[in-house]
């Protein structure tokens, strides 16, 4: 209880100017690129699923570690990672392997907490160029791991897809590149149409055009505050 009594929190409703997420992009890159560009090329078998579990097992810990300058979010997203950590390695088996659900629904909502916390570190940044496209390239891979998690358990639960327990983890696997594609293109087809995926690609869309937007009026306020800046001090 002394580690988390002496984490810097300054309030959970007003900016923190202390909290910096580009400060710990390395970390949070080590785990989320592997999830990325490994875990969708995967095959099946149990191997497969044990090195999915462990990648996602490193997003929970360097998404706590990032978020540790905040008092509410550290306790919120290690409750979270705590419960579904254990129900994504007890899934491993195939007895236990409908656990992967449970552990999907708290993984989502760890992501939306670390995607919500690098989005206003997004918008509050005042770091260099590289700074907010390691933001930007961040907030893709959370968005996309995300909406796949989505499209993956909204598939699941409207039983559009037929539950294998030796599959589960491979179709989550990809999922990912779909989620990514919806948060970019706007668009996602192998999931079906029922309506909680419909509601997924809407939000997908959404937040895809939102990024776009932030994203574009940061690196221009970058370009105009520093390039023509330094130009016009010449």
């Amino acid at each position: 209880m002394d580690i988390i009594r002496n984490i810097a929190f300054h309030g959970g409703t007003s900016s923190d100017r202390s909290e910096k997420p580009e400060d710990d992009l390395p970390i949070l890159f080590l785990a989320l690129i592997p999830i990325v560009i490994i875990v969708p090329v995967l095959p099946i078998g149990f191997s497969s699923r044990i090195v999915i579990v462990f990648f996602l097992t490193l997003l929970f810990i360097a998404g706590i570690y990032s978020m540790r300058k905040n008092r509410r979010r550290f306790l919120m997203s290690c409750i979270l990672a705590l419960v579904a950590t254990e129900a994504f390695w007890v899934s491993t088996f195939p007895a236990a392997s409908s656990l992967f659900l449970l552990a999907e629904f708290f993984l989502l909502i760890f992501l939306v907490y670390l995607a919500g916390y690098l989005f206003k570190g997004l918008l509050f940044s005042k770091g260099t160029l590289v700074d907010i496209l390691g933001l930007i390239t961040a907030l893709i891979f959370t968005g996309g791991i995300m909406l796949g998690t989505g499209l993956h358990l909204s598939s699941w639960l409207s039983r559009a897809t037929m539950y294998d327990p030796l599959l589960i983890h491979t179709s989550f696997a990809t999922a990912i590149p779909e989620g990514i594609i919806l948060l970019l293109m706007g668009s996602a087809g192998s999931f079906g149409n029922m309506p909680l995926v419909m509601v997924i690609r809407m939000t997908g869309a959404i937040a895809g055009f939102v990024l776009l937007v932030v994203s574009a009026g940061k690196v221009a306020g970058y370009y105009v505050k520093y390039c023509l800046g330094k130009e016009e001090k010449e």
